[in-house]
C-alpha cells in the first residue's frame, strides 16, 4: 500500500485537490454566493469606470471623483432606458387591460375547442389505449398546474428590498474598487497571490480567454438559433420573419431570457388569434432551439475555451446546481481558473 502510494503520490495529491477544490466551490456557491454577488457586480461595474477614471485622472482629477461620476453616468442611462422602456410597457399594460375581457373570452373559447377535440380524439381509440390516455391527460394537467406561480404576492414582493439593497451594495463596492483601483491589486498581490499560486497575470489571461470564449460560442450559437428561426420563419409564413429571427437570436444569447421571451408570447397572441398552425409552430421552434443549445454549446464552449466537453458540461451542469441560470456562465470560468492552478502547480513541481 505504502509503495503504490509512493509511486503515486503526486496523481494523489493532485487528485484530493481537486476534489477539495470542487468541494470548497460547491459550499461556496450554494452558501456564500449571494453574499458575494453584489461584490462581484460591483468589480465588474469597476472595469467599465476605471477606463473614466485613468482618463480624467490625467487633468488631476481626483480618482474618487471620477468613480462617482461613473456612478452619476450609469444612474442617467439608467434612467433613460427606464423611461424609455416604461412609457411603451405602460402603453402596451393600457392597451391589454382595455381589451383584457375580449381576449379572455378568445381564449376560453380556444381552450374549450382544444379540450373538445383532445376528449373526442381519445374516444375514438380502442378501448385499450383509452386508460392510458386519460392518464396522460392527468399527468398533462398536472405539469401545467406546476407551471402557474406559486407564493403570495407579500413573499414574492419581499425579495423586492433585498435586491435594491444588493444593488446599492454594488455600487458602492463598485466605486471603492475604481477608487482604490491600485491599492486593492498591490493586496491582491502581497497576500492572496502568493496563497494561492496563482500570479495576477496567469489569472487575467485565463479569465480573459474564458470570458471571451464564452462571447465567441454565443455569437455562433446566435448564428445557429437565426438560421433555424429564419426557416421556421419562412416556412410557416409568418409575419415579419425577419425582424423576429434577429430578435430570437439575440434575446436567446442572454442567460436570463432566451428565445421564449418571443417565442411563447408569440404562441399565445396567435392561439387567440386564431392561428393554430403559427401557434404550434412556434413552440416547435422553442423546442428545436432548445435542443440545438443543449447539445451545441458544450462542445463549442469547450473547444472555445480549451476544456475537453465533458469537462465544459459537468461545469455548466455545476453551475447551473449552485446557482442557477448565471452558473451556466461562472462555471467554465472557474473550471478554467481552477485548470490554471493545476498548470502553475504542475510547472512549479517539475
Amino acid at each position: 500500500m505504502w509503495t503504490f502510494y509512493e509511486k503515486n503520490k503526486q496523481v494523489i495529491h493532485d487528485m484530493l485537490l481537486l476534489f477539495l477544490a470542487v468541494l470548497l466551490c460547491f459550499l461556496f456557491f450554494r452558501y456564500l454566493f449571494g453574499i458575494f454577488l453584489p461584490f462581484l457586480i460591483g468589480w465588474l461595474l469597476s472595469l467599465l469606470f476605471n477606463p473614466l477614471a485613468d482618463r480624467l485622472q490625467k487633468f488631476h482629477i481626483p480618482r474618487g471623483i471620477s468613480a462617482l461620476l461613473g456612478i452619476l453616468l450609469l444612474f442617467a442611462l439608467l434612467g433613460l432606458l427606464g423611461f424609455w422602456s416604461g412609457t411603451s410597457i405602460v402603453d402596451r399594460i393600457r392597451h391589454i387591460s382595455d381589451n383584457l375581457p375580449y381576449y379572455m373570452d378568445i381564449v376560453e373559447k380556444r381552450l374549450q375547442d382544444f379540450w373538445a377535440q383532445f376528449d373526442a380524439f381519445g374516444e375514438k381509440l380502442p378501448p385499450a389505449l383509452q386508460e392510458a390516455f386519460r392518464e396522460f391527460q392527468n399527468d398533462t394537467s398536472s405539469i401545467l398546474l406546476s407551471l402557474l406561480p406559486t407564493g403570495s404576492a407579500t413573499s414574492k414582493l419581499g425579495g423586492v428590498p433585498s435586491f435594491f439593497l444588493g444593488f446599492f451594495v454594488a455600487l458602492i463596492s463598485a466605486y471603492f474598487f475604481t477608487k482604490d483601483r491600485d491599492l486593492i491589486r498591490k493586496e491582491y498581490l502581497e497576500h492572496v497571490a502568493p496563497l494561492l499560486g496563482l500570479s495576477i497575470h496567469t489569472t487575467k489571461q485565463e479569465l480573459k480567454a474564458s470570458v471571451w470564449g464564452y462571447v465567441k460560442t454565443q455569437i455562433i450559437l446566435m448564428g445557429f438559433t437565426f438560421t433555424i428561426t429564419i426557416i421556421g420563419m419562412l416556412v410557416m409564413k409568418s409575419p415579419h420573419a425577419l425582424l423576429l429571427s434577429i430578435l430570437i437570436a439575440i434575446i436567446d444569447s442572454l442567460p436570463f431570457f432566451g428565445s421564449g421571451f418571443i417565442l411563447w408570447p408569440g404562441a399565445v397572441i396567435h392561439l387567440m388569434m386564431g392561428n393554430t398552425f403559427l401557434a404550434i409552430g412556434y413552440l416547435a421552434l422553442y423546442g428545436i432551439i432548445q435542443v440545438m443549445r443543449q447539445i451545441l454549446q458544450p462542445k463549442i464552449l469547450g473547444t472555445q475555451i480549451g476544456l475537453h466537453p465533458l469537462l465544459t458540461l459537468f461545469s455548466m451542469y455545476f453551475g447551473f446546481k449552485c446557482v442557477g441560470v448565471f452558473g451556466l456562465i461562472l462555471g467554465p470560468i472557474v473550471a478554467v481558473v481552477l485548470r490554471a492552478f493545476f498548470r502553475i502547480r504542475k510547472n512549479q513541481t517539475v
